[in-house]
């Protein structure tokens, strides 16, 4: 799993700073919300968050990218208007993802900011590392 983490983060800034500049962020707000819901398959803890709406603002390379949750997963939506907002760099966001930082100690740091309705940022979080949590655990369990 290290070498996994350690060659996505070292390649996804590259190839999201590449594709932020031919692909259009509705088309990358996409590709976040099928990795996102395939990950949160079964999992049922967004859906108190229906219609809020969250931006990702990426500072380097500089993307913003909407969503709206409805029916516990997340939708493709303009960056604007928003509930809450997510602001950092690729490689803050790609730490959390992975989960090789701290959560807390990126957003301490100011690393990555929250701005807007904490509650959803937190929610959010927490239901994704609980999701990320369940497939490490599978993939670990099959190559041990």
């Amino acid at each position: 799993m290290t070498l996994l983490s350690d060659l996505v983060s070292q390649t996804a800034p590259r190839a999201l700073d590449i594709g932020a500049k031919v692909l259009p962020p509705p088309a990358i707000a996409l590709a976040g919300a099928l990795v996102a819901n395939a990950l949160l398959l079964s999992d049922h803890s967004l859906e108190a968050l229906s219609g809020k709406r969250v931006r990702l603002e990426i500072t380097n390379p500089h993307l913003a990218v909407g969503f709206v949750i409805r029916s516990g997963r997340l939708w493709p939506a303009p960056p604007i208007p928003w509930t809450t907002c997510i602001r950092g760099e690729m490689r803050s966001f790609l730490a959390l993802l992975l989960q090789t930082e701290d959560a807390d100690a990126l957003f301490f740091d100011r690393r990555l900011c929250v701005e807007g309705d904490t509650g959803v940022a937190l929610q959010l979080r927490h239901a994704l590392e609980s999701a990320i949590y369940r497939h490490k655990k599978r993939l670990r369990s099959l190559f041990p």
